[in-house]
């Protein structure tokens, strides 16, 4: 087998490990040859089996690959599988290295000051809106167009997808149109979910379509819920040119997406810089709050996962600092602790604990700096095709390398 061959494999079988620890595979879509399709490979390998595959793999793709950005991103997805591995086989390791070692950043807990001066943000920017004290007016603000169950079934299921053919548009003369290429784009069915830890999931189905799914025990209004569809949308679409350059190069390790890798980091950081690749500008002042929680909520989910998972502290006092900090529902906050938290519900380990930090680091430490400089520099059209028409810049391990240019 090649260098490319043995990563699909691995991939697999480190998914098929993980699903047997956790219930949820490492693999996140497939769209390659069947005979490599990660339900075809073993089932029954041990993590010191699987971590000296992985290191064989090393030396293999050092001796076939040339390309040094392709070889340096595949490297990075291997050594955050071994991560992956080790982790789940009781490796002992602190959530700092097992977040540092999955995805290529530096865990950070926020300061304080650094919380109160989001806080002071968002008591601005809501100021002329209802409420007794700040806790009483983002309780107003966020109960405000609140749409859960049944009624958000509904949205979901029809609204969303006459929106998701617009988004489509939008993304076609918005942003395809400047790099001059297009890709097939078969759409996107929308669907509601219940017993989730996320709020919404997109499943890349191969063959240019996806299943986007919500899950409708979250509580949403209006106004997060368009975030949250423009984020869903965009996997998608990068999704859509993963597909298309795999197809084009034959490159096999471009039909898998694993995740818990550094590709996370920068898939998560575009899905979240989506309003800004579309030109979205809303200045009204019900999303200018909106815009000042995101950054509380995420920094302070954030500071919740580093109390559980690195200082032991109980799902009761990080609930009680997304409320008082985060200034969360208890609900929300409740809602939040199946995401981050170190085991889930079933006892076993949490696949999803060190997640949390890819989207707010992808955001604001490698996509949305980047394309700011971009439209200052006026090379926007040479930004998406980095983004897009580059697989191999989609990785916080070769995210730099790839925007040298710049």
């Amino acid at each position: 087998m090649n260098a490319a061959e043995i990563f699909v494999k691995l991939c697999g079988e480190v998914g098929n490990f993980t699903q047997r620890h956790t219930g949820i595979s490492v693999v996140d879509a497939y769209f390659g040859p069947e005979d490599l399709h990660p339900a075809k490979q073993s089932t029954e390998k041990t993590a010191e089996e699987l971590v000296s595959d992985i290191h064989q793999a090393f030396d293999t793709l050092r001796d076939e690959i040339e390309d040094p950005l392709r070889m340096e991103n595949m490297m990075g997805e291997l050594h955050s599988l071994n991560v992956v591995v080790d982790w789940l086989a009781g490796k002992e390791m602190s959530y700092a290295e097992l977040v540092e070692g999955l995805f290529h950043i530096t865990l950070k807990k926020f300061p304080e000051n650094e919380i109160d001066k989001i806080i002071q943000l968002v008591e601005e920017r809501i100021s002329e809106f209802p409420g007794a004290n700040l806790q009483d007016k983002i309780t107003n603000f966020g109960s405000d167009g609140e749409i859960t169950g049944e009624a958000l079934q509904r949205l979901i299921e029809d609204e969303l997808q006459e929106k998701s053919v617009e988004i489509g548009t939008m993304f076609r003369e918005r942003v395809f149109s400047l790099i001059g290429a297009s890709v097939p784009d078969k759409g996107v069915h929308y669907e509601a979910v219940r017993n989730q830890p996320w709020s919404g999931y997109n499943w890349y189905q191969g063959g240019f379509k996806s299943l986007n799914q919500f899950n409708i025990d979250a509580k949403f209004n209006k106004d997060t819920l368009q975030g949250v569809i423009y984020h869903e949308y965009e996997h998608h679409v990068s999704n859509l040119w993963r597909e298309k350059a795999y197809l084009n190069s034959q490159h096999l390790e471009l039909s898998i997406v694993p995740l818990h890798t550094g590709s996370c980091v920068i898939s998560e950081g575009t899905a979240d810089t989506a309003k800004e690749f579309l030109g979205i500008a809303d200045d009204s002042p019900r999303i200018s709050v909106v815009n000042a929680l995101y950054g509380l909520r995420r920094m302070t989910s954030i500071n919740a996962a580093i109390m559980m998972n690195e200082e032991g502290k109980s799902a009761d006092e990080a609930v009680d600092y997304m409320v008082n900090r985060g200034f969360r529902a208890q609900e929300s906050a409740r809602q939040s602790i199946n995401f981050i938290s170190p085991t889930a519900q079933d006892g076993r380990p949490n696949f999803f604990a060190p997640y949390i930090y890819t989207y707010f680091i992808g955001r604001t430490n490698f996509v949305l700096p980047t394309y700011l400089k971009a439209v200052e520099k006026d090379v926007l059209p040479e930004f998406f095709k980095t983004v897009y028409m580059n697989p191999y810049s989609g990785s916080s391990v070769t995210w730099n390398k790839a925007f040298e240019w710049m």
